[in-house]
């Protein structure tokens, strides 16, 4: 009897948006750059090495989700962004500035450096461009005064927010950005589907998708991904239920079931208990729905997890 198809991965988890795009087929992440940039790439090299700027380990934020050098000249990356907070900005500049600084090796001349561009996919909403209808944003270094003089064209940041494309893609549906980001938002709209018809490029990425929505380690992967950011969601609710700054909360929310918790979230502790895994978790989601406080921290999220996995696995 074949083994039954696997649901859809969501490409705008992040785990999932390199695995399409950085280490996916190259035709398929030119394409969306082409769109984004508004430009023709005649040469895409894919940095599988995403991890070099990252110097927290527990800093998602210091990954690039994509990172590539076009045309030879150009440095860019793409950074996935589910969810917005009150230094957004500063992050956004200050990992553009990584990018650009580590185009420099000790001995190279100012004259190596390259054009820069950063690219944040916001699934979220965006607080300086509240005002703004279009989706797409682009930023750039100019005089206060004569606006029309640009300091560099080596600085670019280009903010996209999926919470507008809806809106603006019935205005413009011919718009190739606005198609990519529906993908990214939900590849099984309806919409998408017509978007396919005209958009090879967008097929084809919704194949691949396909193909790799299959792989169990890339789903449970993407799974822990899920989770750690309704964890961090989790944390900063009740940080701020208690009137607590995020550092204090995480700090004082942290008690004897984080271990415990945070192992099952990984898939750690139930993964090496003996016996059948589905069950272990049933018994596990009954001990907790029965006799742990739903308002501790790391319950409620890890009750959730629980009923979550049983679903994967009763669909696989």
């Amino acid at each position: 009897m074949p083994n039954k198809e696997k649901s859809i991965l969501q490409p705008k988890n992040d785990v999932v948006f390199k695995a399409l795009f950085s280490r996916g087929k190259p035709r398929i992440t030119q394409a969306m750059l082409e769109a984004i940039l508004k430009m023709k790439i005649d040469k895409l090299e894919l940095d599988k090495s995403t991890d070099l700027l990252n110097e927290n380990a527990d800093d998602k934020n210091g990954r690039l989700d994509l990172r590539a050098i076009i045309n030879g000249n150009t440095e860019c990356d793409i950074e996935v962004q589910l969810v917005s907070n009150d230094n957004i900005t500063e992050r956004f500049l200050y990992y553009w500035a990584k990018m650009y600084a580590a185009n420099l090796k000790i001995g190279d001349k100012y004259s190596d450096l390259r054009k820069t561009i950063s690219i944040i996919i916001l699934d979220d909403d965006f607080k300086l461009t509240k005002n703004l209808e279009r989706p797409q944003t682009t930023w750039r270094i100019r005089e206060s005064e004569a606006t029309h003089l640009v300091l560099t064209d080596y600085f670019e940041i280009i903010i996209i927010e999926i919470p507008k494309v809806v809106k603006a893609y019935k205005k413009t549906p011919n718009d190739e950005v606005l198609q990519w980001m529906l993908f990214l938002d939900n590849p099984e709209k309806e919409e998408v589907t017509r978007i396919m018809e005209e958009n090879k490029d967008i097929k084809e990425a919704k194949e691949e998708l396909e193909r790799i929505s299959q792989d169990d380690i890339l789903r449970r992967k993407a799974l822990n991904r899920t989770l750690e950011i309704a964890d961090r969601l989790q944390l900063k609710k009740e940080a701020e239920e208690q009137g607590l700054s995020d550092k204090d909360g995480y700090a004082k929310l942290r008690n004897p079931l984080k271990t415990q918790v945070r192992n099952l979230l990984m898939q750690e502790d139930l993964a090496n208990q003996e016996g059948d895994f589905q069950q272990n978790c049933i018994e596990q989601l009954h001990i907790w729905e029965n006799e742990a406080d739903p308002k501790t921290p790391y319950i409620g999220i890890a009750i959730w997890w629980l009923k979550k996995q049983i679903h994967l696995l009763n669909a696989d």
